[in-house]
């Protein structure tokens, strides 16, 4: 355990800026994107069947897509290509936010499902991965520990949010949150 302080005392920079990717991609996963299923599925009228299927359709494309743009990360300047994929995050929340019909919702969940559990977690990993050689494991672990902290602490703020301000208006703060938090944190840490 030692070890893994020290580690984390000498490349806290880097090792935070990987965590706070992969948590910000919490956005993104089907755990976090579960909390605002019934409330969708009611405001849009829509059948449990209808909103699996327009689900799956966009997790299925996004994930074409993300081969696609995946390797960009490697061709593009780190701080650019992540903020990049957060601004795409930003946008997935904004369309949520405005989504009034089924188009609507699978271009969002096309989007959260691309930038949120795809590209930011993508970044956060190749980041540690070519950053480090002998502690490349350490590196990766460490950043990975953005996801349980996602799933510990998110669905407390998301079900608060939808209680409040009802589902849209919810990730319309969510989205404000990555010019407001996550792109100047993670502009810093690199």
């Amino acid at each position: 355990m030692t070890a893994y302080w020290r580690f984390i005392q000498q490349h806290w920079p880097l090792l935070g800026f990987g965590f706070i990717t992969i948590f910000w991609g919490n956005l993104g996963q089907s755990f976090f994107i579960s909390f605002f299923g019934a409330s969708i599925q009611q405001s849009l009228a829509i059948s449990a069947g209808d909103y699996g299927l327009i689900y799956a359709l966009a997790t299925l494309t996004s994930g074409l897509m993300l081969m696609a743009l995946g390797g960009k990360v490697d061709k593009y300047p780190l701080k650019n290509f992540s903020s990049a994929a957060a601004l795409g995050l930003m946008l997935a929340c904004s369309v949520m936010w405005l989504a009034n019909n089924a188009l609507w919702l699978w271009l969002g969940f096309f989007l959260l499902r691309l930038c949120g559990q795809g590209l930011l977690p993508h970044v956060g990993q190749t980041t540690m991965a070519r950053s480090f050689d002998k502690d490349r494991g350490k590196a990766i672990s460490l950043s990975a520990c953005g996801v349980p902290l996602g799933e510990a602490i998110l669905p407390l703020i998301v079900v608060a949010l939808i209680a409040w301000l009802g589902w849209q208006q919810s990730w319309l703060w969510l989205g404000l949150s990555i010019p407001l938090i996550y792109i100047p944190l993670s502009r810093k840490l690199l």
